[in-house]
Protein backbone atom coordinates (compact mmCIF):
# COMPACT_ATOMS: atom_id res chain seq x y z
CA UNK A 1 0.00 0.00 0.00
CA UNK A 2 1.28 3.49 -0.72
CA UNK A 3 0.04 6.33 1.51
CA UNK A 4 -0.17 10.06 0.35
CA UNK A 5 0.33 13.29 2.61
CA UNK A 6 -2.56 16.19 2.32
CA UNK A 7 -0.42 19.39 3.93
CA UNK A 8 0.62 21.46 1.85
CA UNK A 9 -0.57 25.23 0.80
CA UNK A 10 -3.04 26.07 3.40
CA UNK A 11 -2.33 28.23 6.48
CA UNK A 12 0.80 27.79 7.91
CA UNK A 13 1.58 25.28 5.40
CA UNK A 14 1.87 27.81 3.07
CA UNK A 15 4.82 29.00 4.30
CA UNK A 16 8.33 28.31 2.49
CA UNK A 17 10.08 26.48 5.24
CA UNK A 18 6.73 24.27 6.57
CA UNK A 19 6.69 22.81 2.59
CA UNK A 20 10.50 22.88 2.22
CA UNK A 21 10.60 20.46 5.48
CA UNK A 22 7.58 18.71 5.13
CA UNK A 23 8.47 17.64 1.89
CA UNK A 24 11.57 16.23 2.93
CA UNK A 25 9.95 14.69 5.66
CA UNK A 26 7.57 12.96 3.43
CA UNK A 27 9.99 11.82 1.22
CA UNK A 28 12.26 10.03 4.05
CA UNK A 29 9.47 8.36 5.67
CA UNK A 30 8.40 6.83 2.47
CA UNK A 31 5.57 8.89 1.73
CA UNK A 32 4.67 8.03 -2.09
CA UNK A 33 2.97 11.36 -2.69
CA UNK A 34 2.50 15.47 -1.26
CA UNK A 35 -1.31 16.76 -2.46
CA UNK A 36 -1.98 19.73 -2.45
CA UNK A 37 -5.69 21.11 -2.99
CA UNK A 38 -6.90 24.87 -4.55
CA UNK A 39 -9.50 27.11 -4.13
CA UNK A 40 -8.85 30.83 -6.18
CA UNK A 41 -11.58 32.31 -3.80
CA UNK A 42 -12.82 32.36 -0.51
CA UNK A 43 -16.21 34.29 1.11
CA UNK A 44 -16.78 34.91 4.35
CA UNK A 45 -20.29 33.95 4.31
CA UNK A 46 -21.28 31.58 1.68
CA UNK A 47 -24.75 30.35 0.23
CA UNK A 48 -23.10 27.05 -1.60
CA UNK A 49 -23.32 24.20 0.41
CA UNK A 50 -19.82 22.11 1.01
CA UNK A 51 -20.29 19.15 0.17
CA UNK A 52 -17.28 17.10 2.34
CA UNK A 53 -18.67 17.71 5.84
CA UNK A 54 -22.02 16.93 7.19
CA UNK A 55 -22.67 20.92 8.60
CA UNK A 56 -21.93 21.96 4.85
CA UNK A 57 -19.25 24.32 5.87
CA UNK A 58 -15.51 24.22 4.45
CA UNK A 59 -13.35 24.14 7.39
CA UNK A 60 -10.48 26.52 6.36
CA UNK A 61 -11.36 29.99 7.32
CA UNK A 62 -11.64 32.34 4.49
CA UNK A 63 -8.73 34.33 5.66
CA UNK A 64 -6.48 31.52 5.47
CA UNK A 65 -3.66 31.78 3.13
CA UNK A 66 -4.03 29.55 -0.19
CA UNK A 67 -1.38 28.91 -2.51
CA UNK A 68 -2.05 28.06 -6.09
CA UNK A 69 -0.85 24.13 -5.91
CA UNK A 70 1.02 24.00 -8.91
CA UNK A 71 2.97 26.80 -7.36
CA UNK A 72 3.46 25.52 -4.31
CA UNK A 73 4.28 22.16 -5.67
CA UNK A 74 7.18 23.57 -7.63
CA UNK A 75 8.51 24.10 -4.32
CA UNK A 76 7.95 20.78 -2.96
CA UNK A 77 9.37 18.83 -5.54
CA UNK A 78 12.45 21.33 -5.48
CA UNK A 79 13.26 20.61 -2.37
CA UNK A 80 12.89 16.59 -2.93
CA UNK A 81 14.00 13.99 -5.76
CA UNK A 82 11.62 11.31 -5.83
CA UNK A 83 8.40 11.69 -3.98
CA UNK A 84 5.36 12.80 -6.48
CA UNK A 85 3.44 15.57 -6.59
CA UNK A 86 -0.02 15.83 -7.29
CA UNK A 87 -3.54 18.55 -6.91
CA UNK A 88 -5.70 17.38 -4.81
CA UNK A 89 -7.78 19.09 -6.75
CA UNK A 90 -7.26 22.00 -8.91
CA UNK A 91 -11.12 23.06 -10.09
CA UNK A 92 -10.45 22.74 -13.48
CA UNK A 93 -13.21 24.27 -14.90
CA UNK A 94 -12.06 27.92 -13.36
CA UNK A 95 -9.03 27.83 -15.33
CA UNK A 96 -8.01 28.09 -18.89
CA UNK A 97 -7.22 25.09 -20.44
CA UNK A 98 -4.22 25.76 -22.57
CA UNK A 99 -2.60 27.86 -19.46
CA UNK A 100 -3.06 24.81 -16.89
CA UNK A 101 -1.60 22.28 -19.71
CA UNK A 102 1.19 24.14 -20.40
CA UNK A 103 1.78 24.91 -16.43
CA UNK A 104 1.38 21.02 -15.71
CA UNK A 105 3.68 20.10 -18.04
CA UNK A 106 6.24 22.49 -17.19
CA UNK A 107 5.80 21.05 -13.57
CA UNK A 108 6.00 17.65 -14.63
CA UNK A 109 9.34 18.54 -16.63
CA UNK A 110 10.86 20.31 -13.53
CA UNK A 111 9.91 17.52 -11.21
CA UNK A 112 11.41 14.70 -13.66
CA UNK A 113 8.09 13.24 -14.80
CA UNK A 114 6.21 13.05 -11.08
CA UNK A 115 3.37 15.18 -11.28
CA UNK A 116 -0.24 13.65 -10.93
CA UNK A 117 -3.01 16.24 -11.91
CA UNK A 118 -6.02 15.61 -9.85
CA UNK A 119 -9.07 18.09 -10.90
CA UNK A 120 -12.15 18.75 -9.46
CA UNK A 121 -15.98 20.65 -11.00
CA UNK A 122 -15.95 22.82 -7.90
CA UNK A 123 -18.94 23.44 -5.73
CA UNK A 124 -18.56 27.07 -4.92
CA UNK A 125 -21.09 28.71 -6.69
CA UNK A 126 -19.34 32.47 -5.41
CA UNK A 127 -15.70 31.43 -6.62
CA UNK A 128 -17.16 30.65 -10.03
CA UNK A 129 -19.03 34.24 -9.96
CA UNK A 130 -16.45 35.82 -9.06
CA UNK A 131 -13.78 34.73 -11.64
CA UNK A 132 -16.77 35.09 -14.53
CA UNK A 133 -17.06 31.48 -14.96
CA UNK A 134 -20.41 30.14 -15.17
CA UNK A 135 -21.13 27.74 -12.59
CA UNK A 136 -23.85 25.45 -15.13
CA UNK A 137 -22.41 22.91 -17.20
CA UNK A 138 -19.37 22.60 -15.01
CA UNK A 139 -19.21 19.21 -15.34
CA UNK A 140 -18.90 19.15 -19.22
CA UNK A 141 -16.83 21.94 -19.03
CA UNK A 142 -13.89 20.13 -17.31
CA UNK A 143 -14.32 16.83 -19.34
CA UNK A 144 -13.48 19.03 -22.34
CA UNK A 145 -10.83 20.60 -20.60
CA UNK A 146 -9.42 17.39 -19.97
CA UNK A 147 -9.66 16.21 -23.23
CA UNK A 148 -7.84 19.47 -24.91
CA UNK A 149 -5.24 19.71 -21.97
CA UNK A 150 -4.54 15.58 -23.38
CA UNK A 151 -4.67 17.02 -26.77
CA UNK A 152 -2.00 19.71 -26.28
CA UNK A 153 0.10 16.61 -24.32
CA UNK A 154 -0.47 14.21 -27.32
CA UNK A 155 0.30 16.69 -30.40
CA UNK A 156 2.82 18.61 -31.52
CA UNK A 157 0.62 20.58 -33.63
CA UNK A 158 -3.11 19.82 -32.04
CA UNK A 159 -6.40 21.82 -32.90
CA UNK A 160 -9.74 20.98 -30.69
CA UNK A 161 -12.93 21.98 -31.48
CA UNK A 162 -15.52 21.51 -28.65
CA UNK A 163 -18.29 24.00 -27.01
CA UNK A 164 -15.75 25.30 -24.56
CA UNK A 165 -12.37 26.07 -25.78
CA UNK A 166 -11.40 25.88 -29.48
CA UNK A 167 -7.64 25.90 -31.10
CA UNK A 168 -6.21 25.90 -34.28
CA UNK A 169 -2.82 24.21 -35.42
CA UNK A 170 -1.16 25.37 -31.95
CA UNK A 171 2.32 24.46 -30.30
CA UNK A 172 2.20 24.41 -26.51
CA UNK A 173 5.99 23.22 -25.02
CA UNK A 174 7.32 21.31 -23.51
CA UNK A 175 5.56 17.98 -23.60
CA UNK A 176 5.33 16.15 -20.35
CA UNK A 177 8.05 13.27 -19.37
CA UNK A 178 5.75 10.73 -20.06
CA UNK A 179 3.39 10.05 -23.31
CA UNK A 180 0.97 12.25 -20.93
CA UNK A 181 0.17 13.29 -17.59
CA UNK A 182 -1.84 11.24 -15.26
CA UNK A 183 -5.07 12.81 -14.54
CA UNK A 184 -7.51 11.82 -11.68
CA UNK A 185 -11.14 13.19 -11.38
CA UNK A 186 -11.97 14.84 -7.15
CA UNK A 187 -15.46 14.10 -5.45
CA UNK A 188 -17.76 11.33 -4.01
CA UNK A 189 -21.03 11.47 -6.31
CA UNK A 190 -22.10 8.48 -7.98
CA UNK A 191 -21.78 10.45 -10.87
CA UNK A 192 -17.98 11.62 -9.80
CA UNK A 193 -17.19 7.90 -9.74
CA UNK A 194 -18.32 7.18 -13.23
CA UNK A 195 -16.51 10.17 -14.85
CA UNK A 196 -13.09 8.80 -12.98
CA UNK A 197 -13.75 5.38 -14.19
CA UNK A 198 -14.72 6.00 -17.73
CA UNK A 199 -12.46 9.37 -17.93
CA UNK A 200 -9.52 9.22 -15.84
CA UNK A 201 -6.29 7.43 -14.54
CA UNK A 202 -7.79 7.03 -11.08
CA UNK A 203 -10.24 8.84 -8.47
CA UNK A 204 -9.62 11.15 -5.51
CA UNK A 205 -12.06 10.35 -2.44
CA UNK A 206 -12.30 13.38 0.25
CA UNK A 207 -13.24 13.12 3.43
CA UNK A 208 -13.86 10.01 3.89
CA UNK A 209 -13.95 7.57 6.91
CA UNK A 210 -11.03 4.67 6.49
CA UNK A 211 -11.04 1.93 3.62
CA UNK A 212 -14.73 0.55 4.87
CA UNK A 213 -16.63 3.69 3.55
CA UNK A 214 -13.61 4.17 0.78
CA UNK A 215 -14.96 0.41 -0.25
CA UNK A 216 -18.44 0.87 -0.25
CA UNK A 217 -17.61 3.57 -3.22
Amino acid sequence: MQLGLHALGIGTGARRAVIDAVAVAAEACGFATLWSGEHVVMVDRASSRYPYSADGRIAVPAAADWLDPLIGLSFAAAATSTIRVATGVLLLPEHNPIVVAKQAASLDVLSGGRLTLGVGVGWSREEFDALGVPFARRTARTEEYVAAMRTLWRSDVASFMGDFVRFSSIRVNPKPCRATIPIIFGGNSDSALRRAATLGDGWYGFNLDGVPEVADR
